[in-house]
This record gives structure tokens, sequence and C-alpha cells, in this order.
């Protein structure tokens, strides 16, 4: 880790330090010529109010000064450029962050250029962009009235080791098109890193939050069943008997997943055992709530508990 400012590595300054005493020299010796063009243009002057020179003399003075004069400007030209070049051998980290391995060590010659090597890799650790892809439904529902009203749209980023979205963040920058061949924009969230934990290049899954949070029925995984294409759960009636119901399932909220349509709030579901029920078959129910699991970071979606036998 190193901050801004440290010294990170030191190119050999002789050479450099050297031209800089040269272009020293040379503006020393630029400006006594100026100064003496000057006095001479002024004595010029005089002796030509007094008729005593001739005018085309004293307009090679006042050449030989303005040249003076203009050669001065070009020595401090180039004596900014060579302590701007002895500045240069002192390689100073721009930003906090985390270095990579030297691949220029001492004794080694560092030259210019896009074929050369790297003196090393210096990453930011203080801030992490997380780049993806949304599509253009969720463009339009989430990202872009968000945009228009001003507002930071929520971003949750969970890790390969996580099976939540421990961490916050908002959308950075948007893209400015829709890419036709995928049908995608391309997103970037923001993400503070105050423990370094994360580095650039790792993989991580993305929820991208909604505007304003809602109602919404939700259900435990087990309580779900495949039927071909379909999803279906088995409802308990008045008589706890047990009733085949296609839903339509939504987003996974905290280990629970959301019911869009074809379950009422209230309606008991048979969730353990599901395996061994089949639609008419009698059941012996034993309620207990709709839990919901915890461990995800952000504000989530606001939900009804149901009853699950």
């Amino acid at each position: 880790m190193v901050k801004k400012g440290d010294v990170l590595f030191t190119i050999d300054p002789r050479p450099y330090a050297a031209e800089v005493a040269r272009a020293q020299a040379q503006l020393a010796g630029a400006e006594a010529r100026a100064a003496y063009t000057a006095s001479d243009v002024a004595r010029g002057q005089r002796l030509l109010g007094d008729n005593a020179i001739a005018k085309r003399d004293y307009e090679e003075k006042q050449n030989a000064s303005r040249e003076a004069a203009a050669n001065v400007q070009a020595a401090q030209a180039a004596l900014r450029s060579a302590r701007l070049n002895l500045e240069y051998t002192q390689i100073v980290a721009p930003v906090s962050g985390r270095m990579s391995r030297a691949e220029v060590t001492v004794g080694n010659i560092v030259s210019v250029g896009s074929a050369t090597p790297a003196l090393s890799t210096l990453v930011s650790m203080s801030k992490i962009y997380a780049s993806f892809d949304v599509d253009e439904q969720s463009f339009l529902k989430y990202v872009n009235p968000a945009r228009a009203k001003g507002t930071s749209v929520a971003v949750f980023m969970g890790l390969a080791n996580e099976d939540a979205y421990s961490r916050e963040g908002k959308v950075g920058s948007i893209d400015n098109r829709i890419d036709t061949s995928s049908g995608t924009i391309r997103v970037r969230a923001v993400f503070d890193n105050a423990d370094g934990q994360l580095l650039p290049g790792l993989y991580a899954r993305i929820r991208l939050g909604g505007g304003a949070p809602r109602d919404a029925l939700l259900v435990d995984e087990k309580a779900l069943g495949t039927d071909q294409d379909k999803r279906f759960v088995l409802v308990l009636d008045k008589d706890n008997h047990a009733t085949y119901r296609e839903v339509r399932v939504g987003a996974n909220q905290d280990g629970l997943r959301v019911i869009e349509s074809g379950l009422k709030s209230g309606e008991r579901v048979v969730v353990n055992g599901l395996q061994r029920v089949r639609p008419g078959d009698t059941v012996a129910p034993n309620l207990v709530p709709m839990v919901k699991v915890a461990g995800a970071g952000g504000t989530a979606p606001a939900a009804k508990a149901d009853k699950k036998a």
C-alpha cells in the first residue's frame, strides 16, 4: 500500500541535472545579451535625437534588441523543459492505492514507448468500479426513471464466496447508447472499499435496486414445484385439502421467492413434504411463519408473511 506522493522509483538524475545547469547558463547568457542590446538601443535613441547616428544603424540596434529578447524567451522555455525532465526522474504515486511488483529493478535501463514494459502498476483502493450490462427492460423500468428524476439507483454486490449481497453502492455512470446486438446497456457502479477487500478483476454478482419499495408476496423455495415449464404450489383449502395452483414467480429476495400471480396473502402453502402430497390429499397442517432469511444488505421491498404447512 502506498500513499499519494510517495516516491516509487528514482531514475538516475545526473544527466538531467547537467541539462538543467546548461540551460541555466544559456539563459544567463541570453539575459546578458538582452540587457546589452537594450542599453545600446537607449544610447542610439539619444544619438538619433541629435542627428548623430543614421536611422538605419538605429533600426539595426532595435532589431538586435528584439532578437535578444526572443532568445531569452527560448532559453527560459528550454530551462523549464530541462527542469521538467529532471522532475520526471522521481516517479511518485499519483493516487493512494496498492502497488504490484516492480517490473524494472536497480541497474536496468528505462526507456519510453508503447513496447517497453511498465515500471509497475498502481490501482486505487478507496473506490472500486463494478461494470455490468443491464437489459433494456430493466433499464427502462429502474435506471432511466431514476436518471430523469436526478436520483441515484442502489446497487448491491456479492462476491463469489458470498451467498448474499454484502455491499451497497450506487450507479456512477451509464453508457449513452443501447448495444443493439445484445439489447443491453453498459452501467458502472461505485462501491466503497475502505477495508481493501475488493480487488480489480474480481467476479461479482450484481443486483440492481428498484425505485420505490413495494409490497410483495414471498414463499420459501421449498414450496415451489416444477411441472414441465410451469411452477406451482399446493394450497390448503378450508377443509385442509391440497389443491394444485399454478403461480408466476419473480425475483429471489433474501432467500424467499416473490410470487407475482396465482397466490393470495393469507393462503396456506405446503412446504415440507411436498413430494409426498398429491392434489386432493387431506393434510394435517402445522402452521409456522414464513421466515425471511437474514443477512442481505440494503433496502428490501416490504413483504407480507404467509403461513406454511
